[in-house]
């Protein structure tokens, strides 16, 4: 493994100790979005791995920087959801902020691919898990895609999703 790979997993299970992602460590959800991020290479499985620092710790954009370059803080900044009360806010900013996203820019580029991983990801845990974020994601995923979808950027992430979400609408 990448040692820049191996620094990110470490912080963010640091940062991340004792937060829970449904019944499991929250590092499990860090894991699987980095294994879906992993055929993007380094960059996207270092910017899965720190995905959420921002939102849910008192980690800085500096501070990734810092560590990690600017490229890997920008990506994760750029996913990071806004501090705004309810989840309706959250979506409709961070949604208008990733469809200006221009996949030119290398930082744009990553955080698109990590989003959608970090999207499946969800999804194939609260299949499994409880029902209600699934239809959370269902009801979101129309708005989600025309955000966060670039034609040619990471389509067997998006051909499972799309499938997961139509074939679960057809049950």
């Amino acid at each position: 493994m990448n040692n820049r790979y191996l620094k990110a997993r470490t912080l963010a299970r640091a940062k991340h100790q004792g937060q829970m992602y449904g019944n499991v460590p929250y590092y499990v959800h860090l894991e699987a979005v980095s294994h879906l991020a992993s055929p993007f290479g380094t960059d996207a499985m270092v910017v899965a791995q720190l995905h959420d620092v921002i939102e849910d710790t008192p980690t800085s954009v500096d501070e990734l920087a810092a560590d990690f370059g600017s490229i890997v803080a920008d990506a994760v900044a750029y996913i990071s959801d806004a501090k705004l009360d309810d989840r309706y806010s959250r979506k409709a900013e961070i949604h208008q902020r990733l469809a200006a996203l221009n996949v030119d820019e290398e930082a744009a580029r990553i955080a698109l691919i990590v989003k959608a991983c970090d999207r499946l990801a969800n999804v194939r845990a609260s299949l499994h898990g409880k029902r209600a974020y699934f239809t959370v994601y269902q009801e979101e995923h129309s708005s989600f895609k025309q955000a966060v979808y670039r034609q040619g950027l990471c389509e067997a992430i998006w051909w499972e999703l799309d499938n997961l979400m139509s074939r679960s609408q057809a049950s």
